[in-house]
């Protein structure tokens, strides 16, 4: 492994973003963080390389809930077309976010930011990048897994 430095099945902490880059991995900080605080609670500087490949399979699952084929299932779900056309209703979509998985994400203001025209009526291309943006704030604010695991959760049921 390349970034085993001492060939002792380890590998530096201070390494761990830049190998999963190297690995096509697109990973937060606070996701790196949290995967050296539960790999190395110690401290030692250093992580199992079994580890770093238990992280990966992770991460991969993880992403399996976002591919444009699982994102349209979901707009169909909630009443786009099969074919990407169409729109879902805004207010049908926050109402089903908030009240029916009642996640605490603030999706309506997502929605502001998504929806170019203001019609209130959510098309694939806009729906698409307002779930991936919902992920990344997740992700980005160290959100609990709870809400991590209702985001996966809604994915799974619009499917």
């Amino acid at each position: 492994m390349a970034y085993d430095h001492e060939q002792n099945g380890t590998m530096q902490t201070a390494d761990i973003k830049a190998a999963l880059e190297r690995l096509g991995q697109c990973i937060s900080e606070n996701d790196c963080f949290r995967m050296i605080s539960q790999s190395d609670p110690e401290n030692t500087g250093y992580i199992q390389f079994s580890d770093f490949k238990n992280f990966i399979s992770e991460k991969k699952e993880q992403e399996k809930g976002t591919s444009d084929e699982d994102l349209l299932d979901a707009f169909v779900a909630m009443g786009g077309e099969p074919d990407g056309e169409g729109f879902i209703d805004a207010d049908k979509l926050i109402d089903t976010i908030k009240n029916e998985f009642e996640m605490t994400i603030d999706i309506e203001n997502l929605i502001l930011k998504i929806d170019e025209d203001g019609s209130g009526e959510i098309e694939f291309d806009e729906f698409k990048e307002l779930l991936r943006a919902a992920k990344k704030r997740i992700d980005a604010e160290g959100s609990d897994d709870d809400e991590f695991d209702e985001f996966n959760a809604f994915m799974a049921k619009m499917q």
